[in-house]
């Protein structure tokens, strides 16, 4: 629906401003991970973090351990960009597909 879009938007807006204030601070911490292709985006909160890849999938791991929680397969070329929130991955590809997920079950819900 509209509101969940809405929602959904003010969030990111908000994890956006959260970031970009730890970073200036320099209130993070590095880590490499070994992903198995280019990641060319992610989102993270305090559980999970979810990488979108040139490989098509979407992986989405625990933070604390840093192990692949689940991969989403669906698109057919590069994830260029994704959001979730809760339960819904959302993400774009160079397939110029938009697919909607069900961030548990790893299934397209769209």
């Amino acid at each position: 629906s509209r509101q969940f879009y809405r929602q959904l938007h003010h969030s990111a807006c908000r994890d956006i401003h959260s970031l970009e204030a730890n970073w200036r601070k320099g209130h993070y911490t590095v880590t490499r991970v070994q992903t198995g292709s280019s990641v060319r985006c992610l989102q993270c909160d305090d559980k999970k973090v979810v990488t979108g890849h040139n490989d098509s999938m979407i992986k989405i791991w625990d933070r604390s351990t840093l192990q692949v929680l689940n991969i989403l397969k669906g698109h057919e070329d590069a994830v260029c960009c994704l959001q979730y929130k809760e339960k819904v991955v959302i993400s774009g590809s160079c397939d110029h597909t938009v697919k909607v997920w069900d961030i548990q079950t790893g299934k397209m819900i769209n």
